[in-house]
């Protein structure tokens, strides 16, 4: 009996030594696989914001390279697809607006000329009377868009209205020839048209107007002579 009782206890010993040393193996193991695991994720973690940082700087050199590039070239179909000149030039307007002086209307629309008809808005003259001869060139007074061309107007004849998106516009009336196109971005001094005496006209001329937020102003305070 007292033999039993022994081997009992040994058993009982030996079964708690077992149960500690495979407890102690298997917290082993998986606090190992757990810091394999965690390794593993910061691994991971830092590979991804190396990735990220080299992406921007690729992102930053390729927007350096592409800013380089005039926007009328193409080197790649894919990378510049064709689009409509007026829409890449608009997109070439915004871009432009650093320098708002290409769109303030101060360049004289006709290079030759004599003033026969002043800005007299208490006649209904809303503008100056420019004389010179049928298909001399008219230039744009300021960059932007050209925003209404009428072949038939009862009075201008054929005329021009330029919206310079700012607030400014620009009119130009009794012409020969329409060079211009509607809904185009033109330059500051760039040919819209040719000097003529369509409409209601005695004699060649061109009738220049600006506006500014909807008012007509003197042509005469702004243009640079």
């Amino acid at each position: 009996m007292k033999h039993k009782q022994i081997y009992n206890l040994l058993i009982i010993i030996v079964a708690l030594i077992v149960g500690c040393y495979i407890g102690i193996s298997l917290y082993l193991i998986l606090h190992q696989s757990s810091e394999i695991e965690l390794l593993k994720r910061e691994r991971h973690g830092y590979i991804l914001k190396v990735k990220e940082l080299e992406d921007m700087i690729i992102s930053a050199k390729r927007n350096e390279e592409l800013q380089k590039i005039s926007p009328y070239e193409k080197k790649d179909k894919d990378e510049f697809p064709t689009i409509p000149l007026k829409y890449k030039e608009l997109e070439n307007a915004t871009l432009d607006f650093l320098n708002t002086q290409q769109y303030i209307p101060d360049f004289l629309p006709v290079a030759d000329f004599i003033l026969t008809k002043p800005y007299m808005p208490s006649r209904n003259h809303y503008g100056i009377d420019l004389a010179g001869k049928v298909g001399d060139p008219i230039f744009a007074a300021a960059s932007g868009v050209v925003e209404e061309i009428k072949m038939n107007d009862e009075v201008y004849g054929k005329t021009i209205l330029i919206d310079h998106l700012n607030g400014y516009k620009t009119f130009y009336g009794h012409n020969s020839e329409i060079l211009a196109q509607k809904g185009f971005f033109v330059k500051k001094g760039e040919d819209l048209a040719e000097l003529g005496n369509t409409g209601i006209s005695s004699a060649p001329h061109l009738h220049f107007e600006i506006l500014y937020k909807g008012e007509h102003i003197d042509p005469e305070t702004l243009i640079k002579k």
